[in-house]
């Protein structure tokens, strides 16, 4: 249960973005045929209705798993270490796409408020309640304070706690509260159980083909257990969702070495551009498809509207870098609790972590 050490080659991480990536396309690919099965008649979106549904048991804990792989190398530095790339981080990217994202889905029709005090109204609950994709940037800074604060607890204690939680989901009322119990868990095994994952990624390298015939058998089985309705069950959903998320890794490892698969590569370390970027033309781009001539096909108004979304998002992250507006990518160093040099010290050794670059 610990951590891969620093001495290791970095090529043994070289999964991990493609993991990611895999995981930002799932994502995506959820929100394009929910916005599609929102204007069409039968609720039809085509095979991206059918990918959405296989990949709902491990979609999001594969994201969040990810993004405590390598907690262990940096939960220990000092706390105002800590709060700024792993709180004050998240939480500025939170609130400025918050302000971003929610003001112009009103000005393109969407729940307009009727007036300008509801809509201040508005802007300040979405900070409380979360928009949108945008619950799991603040989830992620709940989730690191919470297991900083509780790294002295024993895993043995903590582990069988947020299973519970996860079995038990908790019915406060409290957005936070009831939020923390859905994906602590796998946030917390990425953590305690990260030298775990990188020995799997290992040993796929070292046996493909076995790894290869793996991966057919779980997607069979998975197939099984959502074409049934068994993963509607909390106790069978977190089984086939450490399935899942072992499924990922393996499938990383397995295409981290190939060149056609350099797309993944690339979306995987530039994830916080896709999952910021993706939402606003989403909702242009995918009811102006659907009323298109293409409309017809769902199948082909999903393809296009994927490869459409996802180029936008990247696209539009290298252009503010270029004119100037990098902030919306990148905090400025004037909200930064540590300077850049001061980060760097830190950091040296360190190996990326998180979804979302720190």
């Amino acid at each position: 249960m610990h951590s891969p050490r620093l001495s290791d080659a970095r090529s043994r991480y070289a999964w991990v973005d493609f993991a990611k990536g895999f995981c930002i396309v799932a994502v995506v690919a959820m929100w394009i045929a929910g916005t599609m099965q929102g204007h069409v008649a039968k609720g039809q979106a085509g095979w991206l209705g059918y990918f959405v549904v296989f990949a709902k048991p491990f979609r999001m804990p594969d994201f969040f798993l990810i993004s405590g792989l390598f907690l262990s190398q940096v939960i220990d530095r000092p706390w105002k270490h800590y709060l700024d790339t792993k709180v004050v981080h998240y939480l500025y990217f939170f609130v400025l796409w918050t302000l971003i994202v929610v003001p112009v889905t009103w000005l393109l029709g969407l729940e307009t408020p009727a007036s300008l005090g509801e809509g201040v109204k508005a802007l300040v609950y979405h900070l409380y309640d979360p928009f949108g994709m945008l619950w799991f940037i603040m989830m992620l800074s709940v989730y690191f304070v919470a297991t900083r604060l509780l790294r002295a607890v024993p895993v043995w204690i903590l582990l069988p706690a947020a299973v519970l939680l996860h079995l038990f989901p908790l019915q406060t009322g409290i957005y936070h509260v009831d939020r923390f119990g859905m994906f602590f868990l796998f946030f917390y095994a990425g953590h305690v159980f990260s030298g775990r994952f990188f020995a799997l990624a290992d040993w796929t390298l070292a046996h493909r083909r076995t790894a290869s015939a793996g991966l057919l058998v779980w997607a069979v089985l998975n197939t099984v257990l959502v074409k049934l309705a068994l993963t509607e069950h909390l106790a069978v959903n977190l089984l086939a969702g450490f399935m899942g998320i072992s499924a990922v890794v393996v499938i990383a490892a397995l295409v981290s070495s190939r060149p056609w698969a350099g797309w993944l590569n690339t979306l995987g370390k530039n994830s916080i551009a896709v999952y910021l970027g993706f939402y606003l033309p989403m909702i242009v781009i995918v009811p102006a498809l659907q009323a298109s001539p293409i409309g017809r096909s769902p199948s082909l108004v999903a393809t296009i509207s994927m490869v459409s979304v996802i180029g936008i998002a990247v696209g539009t992250f290298h252009l503010a870098n270029r004119i100037g507006l990098g902030f919306l990518y990148n905090r400025p160093d004037w909200l930064r609790l540590v300077q850049p040099a001061q980060r760097w010290a830190a950091r040296r050794a360190e190996v990326p972590s998180g979804s979302v670059a720190s």
